[in-house]
């Protein structure tokens, strides 16, 4: 590379790196398929999109290499389940068990969703790579074109970025596939005993789970926890650039849950928001927090998003004060849950549902090549 684009890719490319160590070998299975996620981000972080479909391809006969973005130069990778692995030293994955997974005949397939790998992709030595289009950031916008070219086939999570994809790459095989959600394991109905942050408080709790980032309307949250003072208004994830507001009393950052504890913060709320600003970012998003605010049996409110239109028991506030009053016609009972129209959509929603669209793609494209 000349130093104009090592300079470029300078924050991705010590991952990419061969280190001068061994760190032992991996014992693959005997499928035909290798499915490998480069680094983007770690298993443990926020699970989401990449963990759920990566986890599908798992359990349905496919080997998965999931690399962290956290580099270790002591450990070449954890076991999740025998056709999952957990890989901790991208370097040496490219460098000693690449080579034998081509060596054994099987055949690659590169799912990407940071369209900024583009440019170390070959190190994989792939047979088919899918760019998994899920976020329209500005500062991804330079890679969108270089990855698309490079893919094979280009899957969608929402309707604006499929239309963008279909017209400005009209020979490009795209298809759009939402994201989606474990029912049961956030379903209402098992013994979840109250989370500790919420055992003294015996009012109504108002819950948004996810990053706080810029997309965030603050003020409306700050708004909503003003008006709704016998509420508490909790924010559960990770403050992505900027702080949640820690000067209102009934306004309690919680910090980062793990996957395994949110059900429990959610069964236990009143009402659960998506109080996003709009702009592009918005726009293109189809969030999980949704589907799993309803697998846990509880109304949603949730700014005018396009992917969130016409969902059962999502309420559009389309501003400040439409959105307050959604959320005081659900504490006031005079709007909720829809039980069962709400878990019949649902089921046709799950990550399962999701993986098996996928699955048909991929022998479509791949298996008949």
């Amino acid at each position: 590379m000349n130093n104009e684009i090592i300079n470029e890719y300078r924050d991705i490319k010590h991952m990419f790196e061969i280190k001068d160590m061994q760190l032992g070998d991996i014992i693959a299975n005997d499928l035909e398929w290798a499915v490998i996620f480069p680094p983007t981000i770690d298993w443990d972080y926020m699970r989401q999109r990449p963990q759920q479909i990566m986890e599908q391809f798992s359990m349905n006969g496919y080997e998965v290499y999931y690399c962290n973005k956290t580099q270790s130069k002591t450990k070449l990778y954890t076991e999740i389940n025998p056709n999952l692995k957990i890989i901790h030293n991208n370097g040496c994955f490219i460098r000693d068990i690449v080579p034998k997974l081509k060596k054994m005949g099987k055949k690659i397939i590169l799912w990407i969703s940071w369209a900024k790998l583009h440019i170390f992709l070959d190190l994989y030595r792939p047979d088919f790579i899918v760019f998994d289009y899920v976020d329209d950031f500005e500062a991804w916008r330079p890679y969108i074109k270089p990855m698309v070219e490079k893919s094979h086939v280009v899957i969608t999570t929402a309707k604006i970025l499929s239309e963008e994809i279909i017209r400005n790459y009209p020979d490009k095989p795209t298809i759009m596939v939402p994201n989606g959600c474990d029912i049961e394991r956030f379903k209402p109905g098992k013994t979840m005993e109250k989370p500790p942050d919420l055992i003294s408080h015996d009012g109504p709790v108002i819950i948004y789970s996810g990053a706080w980032a810029n997309w965030v309307d603050t003020e409306l949250v700050e708004r909503i926890a003003h008006t709704f003072k016998q509420a508490l208004v909790c924010v559960i994830g990770t403050e992505y650039g900027i702080k949640v507001p820690r000067h209102i009393s009934n306004l309690k950052y919680l910090g980062m849950k793990t996957y395994y504890q949110l059900p429990a913060y959610l069964n236990y709320s009143t009402v659960c928001i998506i109080p996003f600003r709009i702009n592009p970012i918005t726009l293109a998003t189809n969030p999980i927090k949704m589907y799993e605010y309803l697998a846990s049996g509880k109304p949603v409110v949730s700014t005018d998003l396009p992917e969130v239109r016409n969902v059962p028991s999502v309420y559009i506030g389309s501003n400040h004060e439409n959105f307050i009053e959604k959320i005081r016609l659900i504490l006031e009972g005079k709007i909720g849950f829809r039980d069962k129209e709400t878990y019949d959509w649902l089921k046709e929603h799950t990550w399962k549902r999701r993986f098996e669209k996928i699955d048909k793609i991929i022998k479509e494209y791949v298996k008949n090549q």
